[in-house]
């Protein structure tokens, strides 16, 4: 990846949506143009998960507690499966992108 990588604090905040400093817009354009950014971005919905951790703390059978995490879990892969593309174009668009133009067309021929 090119550009500057940022930090996992950055990071995570960049996971959750947030934008990074300009300072990283090439990597930010590699993350989400890259071979691998479908991956990338299941990841990101992933870590999103994290705060339903703090559902395991409810004095629960385990099979209920699991049940509890993985319907978050199976929501977050979802939706973060179903809206992949609205999600990148709207993160080029955070950083600086014109979708359209960095983004590889599809030819119909």
């Amino acid at each position: 990846m090119t550009g500057r990588r940022p930090g996992v604090a950055r990071w995570i905040t960049y996971a959750y949506g947030r934008r990074l400093p300009p300072r990283h817009a090439q990597w930010v354009l590699a993350d989400l143009t890259g071979r691998w950014w479908f991956v990338r971005h299941m990841t990101r919905s992933l870590v999103q998960c994290a705060p339903a951790l703090v559902l395991l703390v409810f004095p629960a059978p385990p099979a209920i507690l699991a049940m509890m995490i993985g319907i978050v879990v199976f929501g977050a892969l979802f939706y973060g499966m179903a809206f992949a593309w609205e999600i990148r174009d709207r993160r080029l668009y955070q950083h600086g992108y014109v979708p359209e133009l960095v983004l590889p067309r599809d030819d119909d021929e």
